[in-house]
């Protein structure tokens, strides 16, 4: 590196650490201000330094000894790098825009976000580092830090229902709450999953296509409930008995909400509709028989949950759709034959001389 870009690197690391000592201070009441101005400090010094080199013909300085603003830094270097810059870009704006037009204005506490942001701010810019600095910062900082606290951590929960810290905001917090939930969208219509906040992943959509998502909340209507229920539930999760397999404690009745929906009944309702040749015979309890054996398609829920034992009913996972589809036509595949068939025969008739 240049004498400039070390010297960068060099200002933009102590910036970092600096945010970071800052808050983790047991007591430090503007923590989330200080440590926003540091970091959007240490990151504005780390882009001039990826300018310096890797643009050397970029001039950092102008006539008056100004240097490039962080907006042009950033917007520069999001040219030069393109969508893998992406993340960091809509992390670092959000931060930016709290840093310049929300620190001074409000009372408001949005500490849990605030906390996201700065969190996956400081992961960012380590990775950057490492990628095209080749610094390791938990080799070279030796950064380990107590998980230590005196309240439970923080949930986006708190910010989703009636009694949420957002109900009575104002409208500039409100305002820039949208402004992260935005950035989120912006970046899965890029197809970038990854989220800009730290610690928890939302999504908001239909339930049954959410895959990328650590809550999933149901809005409801009914009287006497809150206007959002928030439950945790299992996405991405295969169920399986094999000896390798990552152990994970789930509370049993859990796993019949979110997992085990489908009676045999309604697993033969269902399919009937979507697959029309289907019929109750011995191929299809043959399938049906195959798939209790395997624990991603079925499973027991005994009245004994402990001892397993007492009476109890079989479900099946909606997969269990995926493995009658290999054996059976559904009825869009129906369609599809059968508008070929007549497209086929009516080019047939066509190309025939007339009688």
């Amino acid at each position: 590196m240049s004498a400039l870009s070390e010297s960068l690197v060099f200002n933009s690391k102590q910036a970092l650490f600096a945010a970071i000592e800052i808050h983790n201070k047991p007591i430090f009441p503007y923590r989330y201000q200080i440590c926003s101005i540091l970091l959007i400090n240490a990151w504005e010094l780390i882009l001039k330094g990826y300018i310096a080199k890797y643009r050397t013909k970029v001039k950092l300085i102008s006539e008056d000894g100004t240097t490039k603003p962080f907006e042009e830094c950033l917007a520069f270097v999001k040219s030069a790098i393109g969508n893998e810059f992406a993340l960091e870009n809509e992390n670092l704006e959000c931060l930016y825009e709290f840093r310049c037009d929300y620190i001074h204005f409000y009372q408001d506490s949005i500490d849990p976000i605030l906390y996201s942001l700065l969190g996956k701010g400081v992961q960012l810019y380590s990775r950057f580092l490492l990628k095209f600095f080749g610094v390791d910062l938990c080799d070279e900082a030796h950064l380990i830090l107590l998980p230590v606290g005196f309240k439970p951590p923080v949930s986006p929960i708190d910010f989703l229902s009636n009694k949420s810290n957002l109900k009575d905001s104002s409208k500039e917090v409100k305002e820039f709450v949208r402004k992260v939930i935005v950035s989120t969208t912006t970046l899965a219509k890029m197809g970038v999953e990854e989220p800009i906040l730290y610690t928890f992943s939302m999504s908001v959509e239909n339930e049954k296509r959410v895959k990328n998502a650590d809550i999933v909340a149901a809005i409801t209507q009914e009287i006497g409930h809150e206007a959002i229920a928030v439950k945790n539930v299992l996405h991405g999760v295969r169920i399986s008995n094999e000896d390798g397999a990552k152990v994970v404690k789930v509370e049993e009745e859990s796993l019949f909400l979110t997992v085990y929906t489908q009676s045999s009944r309604e697993v033969y309702l269902n399919a009937v509709k979507r697959f029309p040749g289907l019929k109750q015979n011995k191929q299809y309890r043959d399938i049906m028989n195959q798939a209790k054996t395997n624990p991603h398609l079925f499973k027991i829920r005994y009245l004994d949950v402990l001892h397993h034992k007492g009476t109890g009913q079989g479900f099946y996972s909606e997969a269990i759709y995926n493995v009658l589809a290999e054996h059976y036509k559904t009825k869009e595949t129906d369609d599809m034959a059968t508008q070929i068939e007549e497209a086929t025969n009516t080019k047939k008739a066509e190309a025939e001389p007339p009688i």
